[in-house]
C-alpha cells in the first residue's frame, strides 16, 4: 500500500463583507495602506463589487473597482493565512468606525495582529 503525504498546507477560503467608511474612497493613499497589508499574507485576496473580482494585490486593480465612502464590497481570501489576511485588512483604519479611530490617535495598522 502506497501513502501519499499531503503536500499541500491547508487552504482555506474566507469571505468577508466590508464596507468602506472613510468618505475620500479607496483612492491613492488608502489604496496604498490596503495592498501593502494585503502583500503581507501569501493568500490570494480579491474584492468582488458590482459583479467583477478586482485582484486585492495589484495597486491598479484596487483603483479601478472605483471604491467611494460608503460602499460594500466582499473581500476573498484563499490560501493558508486567508483567516488572518481578511481579519488583517478589516482592521484597516478605512474600515473603521471613525470613532474607534479617533480614539486610538497613534495606533497603526501594521501594528494591529
Amino acid at each position: 500500500m502506497i501513502m501519499f503525504r499531503n503536500s499541500r498546507p491547508d487552504v482555506e477560503r474566507i469571505t468577508r463583507k466590508l464596507t468602506l467608511l472613510n468618505s475620500d474612497g479607496l483612492q491613492a493613499s488608502p489604496a496604498t495602506q490596503f495592498v501593502s497589508c494585503v502583500l503581507s499574507f501569501k493568500s490570494t485576496v480579491t474584492i468582488h463589487f458590482n459583479g467583477k473580482q478586482y485582484p486585492a494585490d495589484r495597486i491598479l486593480e484596487v483603483l479601478l473597482a472605483d471604491l467611494n465612502g460608503g460602499d460594500s464590497f466582499e473581500l476573498e481570501a484563499e490560501g493558508p493565512d486567508a483567516r488572518r489576511a481578511v481579519d488583517r485588512i478589516g482592521r484597516l483604519p478605512m474600515f473603521l468606525p471613525e470613532q474607534s479611530v479617533s480614539a486610538k490617535p497613534f495606533l497603526r495598522w501594521e501594528a494591529l495582529d
